[in-house]
Formats: C-alpha cells, structure tokens, sequence
C-alpha cells in the first residue's frame, strides 16, 4: 500500500501524466493483465515487468516477443521461452497480488559497449529547505543484466560525461546541454510532487537517454534514494556535495 510518504511507481505514474511536460516522457506503463501485457507487446515488442513498491532493480523482468512465441528473463538469470500469452503472463506475474504489477515499454537505452545505462540525479534541500541540485552519475548494467541497479546487475558506475561521449559520441557542448536538460527535468518532476502534497526532502531521479537522444523519466525516488554509488567513482566532489546538504538538512531540523 503506498502513501503521500512513501507512493508506488504507479500512483507517482499517474501523478506525472498529468504534467504536460513531463507526460511525454513517461514510457507507456498499466498495470498488469493478460490484455495489457498482450497489447504492450504488440505495440511495442519488448516491455518491462516490475512490482508497484519495488526498488534496486528487484524482481524487474524484461520479455519480448520471438518468432515462435515469447522470451523473458529475470534481473540476469536464466532466459525462459513460452509460445502462450497466458503462460507468460503467469510466469512474469510470479505469484505476486492481482494489480501488484506493472507493464512498461522497454526503452531502448544508449549504451556503452553493448550494456545500457541509466542515469541516477540527486536533488536535496539544504539548510534553507530550498531544492538543490547535488549531483549525478550513469548507472551500467552488468554482462547479460536487463537492470542497471549496480550491485544487483552487476554493473559499475561512471561519469554522465563520459557516458555520453562513450556511448552517443557526443561532444563537450552536446554533454553540457543534456546535462542542463537533465537537471530541469529532475526540478520539474520533484516541483510537481511537493505540489501536490508528496513530502519529501531529498529525491533520486533514475532517468534514461535512448539512443536517439531521448530522456525518460524511469523512476522517481522521494523516499530514502541511495547515493553510495558517488563514492565509487574517483571524483568525490557530488557524493562530499551530497553528505554536506544532508547534514545541514539534518542540523535545521535539530535547531
């Protein structure tokens, strides 16, 4: 069950299509039926699987039609065939409550030798409680992973810049733009939450660039978003940047 602290992929889902901006980013989500994981496929031949309350890449299934029927694997095991959309849907339904699970366009993401990445931006309020931006890295996904949750996909984690002169050969003007439509985009999406009433104080936004250019919006975290991952490239100056806001977060509240 999801709350105004704590709210599902799909109640954040609706909240976004409502902003006209931020709509036409969203990759086609519904929730999970036969008929919407036929359609889905259909419409756009692969597409993600993946529980309402979810985090780090748990329990994320991609599938996509084949020439005799379907394929789908779990996070990065074992690839599974069945020629039924009925049997798919109950083994991508894994067991989990009716209208638990959502069915989401697979994005065909840019990516770095062949493995996609993704892109994890921080904003977090300072001592002021106004919104700032701290930081962001690209997420690789691992050798045969389908997620880009780093621990759980096995992948690593780089530079924004390098990511995309690596994998779109984009250059230093070109990295500078997106990086500043990134940041906007991550100012609009947590503007509109507080709006509407969703409390939060620090978010982590997991954005993709496909390889036509494109940005989504893939997740929105507004509760409890991880940022170890800044402590694993060499350039400590967003996870130092991160660690400062949250302790004068912290301390105005103990004032």
């Amino acid at each position: 069950m999801s709350s105004k602290w704590d709210p599902s992929k799909w109640v954040l889902h609706r909240l976004y299509s409502k902003h006209a901006g931020l709509r036409k980013r969203l990759p086609p989500t519904s929730i999970l039926t036969p008929a919407s994981l036929s359609r889905s496929l259909k419409s756009y031949g692969a597409v993600y699987i993946k529980g309402k309350n979810q985090h780090t890449g748990s329990g994320i299934i991609k599938a996509w039609k084949t020439a005799n029927g379907y394929r789908f694997v779990k996070e990065r095991g074992k690839r599974v065939n069945t020629k039924s959309i009925h049997d798919l849907y109950y083994m991508v339904r894994d067991g989990r409550p009716s209208r638990s699970v959502l069915v989401q366009k697979a994005i065909d993401l840019a990516s770095i030798k062949g493995r996609p990445f993704s892109i994890r931006l921080m904003l977090m309020r300072d001592r002021e409680r106004k919104w700032k931006y701290a930081g962001m890295l690209a997420k690789v996904s691992g050798k045969g992973s389908i997620i880009s949750n780093v621990r759980r996909g096995g992948g690593y984690a780089t530079t924004i810049d390098k990511a995309l002169a690596q994998s779109l050969n984009y250059g230093r003007k070109q990295i500078k733009g997106t990086k500043r439509r990134l940041i906007r985009i991550g100012f609009e999406t947590i503007r509109h939450a507080t709006k509407s009433g969703y409390l939060s104080h620090e978010t982590g936004l997991d954005l993709g660039i496909d390889k036509k250019g494109k940005i989504w919006i893939i997740e929105v975290n507004l509760v409890y978003p991880s940022y170890g991952l800044f402590n694993k490239i060499k350039d400590k100056t967003f996870y130092r940047k991160i660690k400062r806001l949250a302790a004068a977060y912290r301390k105005r509240r103990k004032d």
